[in-house]
């Protein structure tokens, strides 16, 4: 097997608990990887503002892929590297069909969460990355400039909704689950596994010098980009049953990251 140079890690189910936590043997294993000259690398959903907690608690300075490839950030000094954002037209027509549907839609413009009321059964999405969002009108915007939107409905309701935009859009927009409940639209032709391949070509190495691990269906393309993809035990069975038993981590709630890695990298105990 080729050095691994880098590991690309989703945050919520992976790094994170499911009480929104992060537990000690976990940051001390992302922070051996680094010390031990891997490149440990988020690469979540989430905007910059809102990784950053969880980047500070790691304590790392890698680079960060945000809005699940749509932005590529300097984890030194806060730099945007990368930064992809909705063609205009396609942008209002997502709103317009959440709207039609009377489903809740927000979005990230410039790093701002925004949204046109509160629904409570989006709450759960901003205890996750409990960031601050602003109420707007999205047709008092000239420019909307989005980076991503997100859909918040029941699974079974939103199956109809990706088909649809996937239907009309496919050539501007790709529209996946990052959770059951959560619809997430980007530009056409980002994901995290694009992110990886920019990301590793910016460590001057390539992809097959990379391992990731991740939990959801949105980290499905990264997995399988890079030299070894490893799922968590947490992940839906749908996806879990792509991977072998020694390409599946302990569930996040016990220290799945931490023991996944001490056993791949043949760590002993300090």
């Amino acid at each position: 097997m080729k050095r691994i140079k880098a590991c690309f890690f989703d945050i919520d189910g992976t790094l994170v608990r499911t009480d929104h936590t992060i537990s000690r043997p976990v940051i001390d294993a992302v922070q051996r990887l680094e010390q031990e000259g891997v490149a440990p690398i988020i690469a979540t959903g989430r905007s910059y503002e809102a990784l950053l907690p969880v980047k500070e608690t790691l304590g790392i300075h890698s680079p960060l892929i945000c809005y699940n490839g749509a932005m590529i950030v300097d984890g030194s000094d806060g730099t945007v590297l990368k930064h992809h954002t909705l063609p205009e037209k396609e942008a209002r027509a997502v709103i317009t069909i959440a709207r039609k549907l009377d489903y809740h839609i927000l979005a990230y413009r410039s790093g701002e969460l925004i949204y046109e009321k509160e629904r409570p059964e989006a709450e759960e999405y901003y205890n996750r990355i409990k960031l601050p969002g602003k109420i707007v009108n999205f047709d008092e915007i000239d420019e909307l400039k989005l980076t991503k939107c997100l859909m918040i409905a029941d699974h079974e309701n939103l199956l109809p909704v990706k088909e649809e935009i996937m239907e009309k859009h496919s050539e501007k927009l790709n529209a996946f689950n990052s959770d059951p409940r959560f619809l997430e639209i980007v530009p056409a032709g980002i994901d995290k596994a694009g992110a990886v391949r920019e990301v590793m070509n910016l460590l001057g190495g390539t992809v097959e010098e990379s391992m990731a691990m991740g939990d959801g269906f949105n980290d499905l393309p990264m997995l399988e980009a890079v030299h070894w993809g490893v799922v968590m035990a947490n992940a839906l069975p749908a996806l879990r049953e792509k991977f072998p038993p020694e390409r599946t981590a302990p569930h996040c709630d016990k220290d799945g990251v931490a023991t996944y890695l001490a056993d791949f990298f043949k760590w002993e105990e300090r």
